[in-house]
């Protein structure tokens, strides 16, 4: 791995949330609220899909939880009683802890205790992930391993979500030990804000080979091949990343938010040279640039701690494997296709915002863009990641600028 002539980014000291603030965090005074109903009554209440009770030896609970939210990896809840908070389970990562169940107690305790070492593991990434962006732009946390009780048909429809095949032996034990991340709720303006994130384009039906090539030569090496001309380089860049049409729109707009793409691009460079690992650009909100009372732009990384497996070293080892004709299977595409697009999309940020710099990453240029393609398109996710036909007006709309 290397890279450019990238500035030096000063680092600052970061900072962490902490168990003991959580009681003066919450409202001294929280709205009067119903008791916790027993499960049971809960679901066949809210049903199944909305709520779950939960509680535990934290002071902040118990409450009562109400799914607000499901992503790749967490589900999201919301407590009734501490509304200033929200409450993210690791689905995927607890996945072990339940599997283990059938086990016998030895097989769950080690689960377990890999969880909290996954939790210790998680504050030392995230105080790292702070030292390279302002105070503030990277909000305060705390994961830790709770107990919480669990429903069978909760968890089926969670597997179900994520195309999980459950396992026939599978045990749902009434209560079980999960990775949580409790986070406050940070209000924001959604409409001054602009939403910064990638998609897949390997998993895009509706991109042409010949301009998905051109995307990739583009953004790829250590300099770009391609048209020198901005919007020419516009076009390519929004064909193989349609979500950066916003970006780019208020961009022209605004100089403030140019500023802070080019400041979200160098330290996003940084942080990716000196640690090996990528930033979470890939969904909606994760990562925004959001106004300041001053008037000012600046990154906000909202949810953007990527999984430590997700480093630049994946790139040169997916290209091996391309190289040498040898299949990956779907989580190797997986990891595979998150670096390379991550590698990709900041360098496109980098050129929207007309900086020098670049993500220089080996492996990215060892096989072709159409060897690339082949080798990282997962069939089973091309319907999830392609838009619907009321988007593909503006996707196909460098088609018929190139025609």
């Amino acid at each position: 791995m290397a890279s450019g002539a990238l500035p030096q980014i000063t680092k600052r000291t970061p900072y962490t949330l902490k168990v003991v603030s959580l009681p003066r965090a919450i409202f001294e005074q929280p709205e009067p609220r119903p008791e916790p109903l027993p499960l049971k009554q809960a679901l066949e209440d809210f049903g199944h899909e909305l709520v779950m009770r939960a509680s535990d030896q934290c002071r902040v609970l118990p409450h009562i939880l109400h799914l607000v939210g499901k992503g790749g990896e967490h589900v999201v809840f919301e407590d009734l009683r501490f509304p200033n908070y929200v409450l993210k389970v690791d689905f995927i990562e607890s996945l072990s802890v339940l599997y283990a169940q059938i086990r016998g107690v030895e097989a769950v305790e080690h689960e377990v205790e890999r969880l909290r070492r996954k939790a210790a593991e998680h504050h030392e990434r995230l105080r790292r992930l702070q030292a390279y962006f302002p105070v503030g732009a990277v909000p305060l946390e705390l994961v830790a391993v709770k107990r919480v009780p669990l429903e069978r048909r909760m968890v089926e429809s969670l597997l179900r979500d994520r195309n999980i095949e459950a396992p026939k032996s599978l045990h749902v034990p009434d209560e079980m030990d999960v990775l949580c991340t409790l986070q406050r709720k940070i209000a924001l303006d959604k409409k001054a804000c602009v939403d910064v994130y990638s998609s897949y384009a390997e998993l895009n039906r509706t991109i042409l080979p010949e301009f998905y090539a051109d995307g990739h030569r583009l953004l790829a090496a250590p300099e770009a091949v391609g048209p020198s001309e901005t919007e020419a380089r516009r076009k390519i860049i929004v064909y193989i990343y349609p979500s950066l049409r916003p970006v780019i729109e208020r961009l022209d707009a605004d100089v403030n938010i140019k500023v802070a793409l080019g400041d979200l691009a160098r330290r996003s460079m940084a942080y990716s040279v000196d640690t090996g690992e990528i930033i979470d650009m890939a969904g909606g909100g994760n990562v925004l640039l959001r106004p300041d009372e001053d008037g000012h732009t600046s990154p906000f990384l909202m949810d953007a701690l990527s999984p430590p497996e997700l480093n630049l070293d994946l790139v040169r080892q997916a290209s091996a494997m391309v190289r040498h004709g040898q299949e990956m299977d779907v989580r190797m595409r997986a990891n595979a296709l998150n670096v390379i697009n991550y590698v990709r999309f900041v360098n496109a940020l980098g050129m929207l915002a007309d900086i020098p710099e670049r993500l220089d990453v080996r492996g990215m240029t060892d096989v072709s863009p159409e060897a690339w393609h082949a080798g990282l398109m997962i069939e089973k996710y091309l319907d999830v990641y392609t838009p619907k036909k009321k988007d593909q007006s503006e996707v196909g709309s460098r088609g018929s600028d190139t025609q």
